[in-house]
């Protein structure tokens, strides 16, 4: 294809991957405003109700019952509601979209302007480019319905952030001589150990603090709404005082929840293990393109190098006493 062609694509991807950034960064704007939203409405509907309760406690009276009983209800069915959807984490799912989209977008760019020798050939890097598109696309949707990533899954997995990797291709052998874009035996044997160091240490260590997250987020998630729930129970039921004392713990419980931001955090770890697997991935990958396609083999152990937060041009990346990969996070 000629190369002016294959500019013209690169450059209506980059036109789509901005387009991207200003959705997904308008959408973590407006989750955020839903998340303070559903934050203040609750504490003002459960401390009307509490008070209520007190109130009616000391002094019975059939319009403070109703009251606060309506009020319980509505906070109650809030903390439910927030409990399932998650803004905050919505609101972050929704920045880490954007950040990861402009990661790309970025790279696109840079590789428009680099010499085209030391880029890898130009249908395998469209290839990459429009699957890692494509799998951000899924791993943080737009719509808040019907597709929504879920917030408690059984399994908790790494984010997926680019295209699987063909692994029924067997890796390329390279000579133990320098070819013209400076791959080696070397550099291979240094990619492979960092990829599996990222497969068995960083990647599993961040996704089980993902799932113990999830767990104390879940525990959170669901005492907020019960306690609410059965403080409307006591006001039915003719005692307003202990409802009162239960519906402060309601309340309680779900600005512990908001302050500890634990689908934030889950979040996070989870893409964290997403980032990795995404540098595993790119390493497994470059391994089965033709060696003559390939990207310069110095410009991507140093690109890999930084991506893992440790220091460019030296070798090997990661030494063989090293228990992880990546020194970033």
């Amino acid at each position: 294809m000629p190369a002016q062609r294959w500019f013209s694509q690169f450059e209506s991807l980059s036109v789509a991957i901005s387009d991207r950034v200003e959705m997904h960064s308008i959408l973590a704007l407006q989750r955020d405003n839903w998340n303070r939203l559903f934050h203040n409405t609750i504490t003002m509907a459960s401390v009307s109700a509490a008070v209520a309760s007190s109130v009616n406690g000391a002094v019975p009276a059939q319009g403070l019952q109703v009251v606060a009983i309506i009020l319980g209800m509505g906070a109650a069915a809030l903390m439910a509601l927030v409990s399932k959807f998650q803004p905050s984490q919505l609101a972050e799912e929704q920045r880490h979209a954007a950040r990861f989209f402009k990661r790309l977008g970025a790279d696109v760019e840079a590789t428009l302007h680099v010499d085209p020798r030391l880029c890898e050939e130009a249908s395998a890097y469209w290839e990459r480019s429009v699957g890692t598109f494509h799998a951000l696309d899924r791993a943080f949707p737009l719509p808040l319905t019907p597709i929504v990533v879920e917030k408690f899954p059984k399994h908790v997995g790494p984010s997926q952030l680019s295209g699987e990797v063909d692994l029924s291709r067997p890796e390329v052998e390279v000579s133990w001589q320098s070819h013209s874009n400076g791959w080696t035996s070397s550099a291979v044997e240094d990619l492979k150990r960092t990829a599996n160091l990222l497969h068995d240490s960083d990647i599993p260590e961040y996704v089980n603090m993902a799932n113990n997250a999830k767990i104390i987020n879940l525990i959170l998630s669901i005492t907020s709404p019960l306690l609410a729930t059965a403080g409307v129970a006591l006001n039915i039921a003719g005692c307003p005082s202990v409802a009162a004392a239960v519906t402060v713990g309601s309340l309680f419980a779900h600005t512990l929840t908001h302050a500890l931001q634990m689908g934030v955090v889950y979040e996070v770890y989870r893409n964290c293990a997403g980032y990795y697997a995404d540098v595993e991935k790119s390493i497994e990958r470059v391994l089965r393109l033709p060696v003559q396609k390939r990207e310069d083999a110095r410009i991507f152990l140093q690109k890999t190098s930084m991506l893992l937060g440790r220091t460019p041009g030296v070798t090997p990346m990661a030494e063989i006493s090293d228990k992880k990969a990546g020194i970033l996070f």
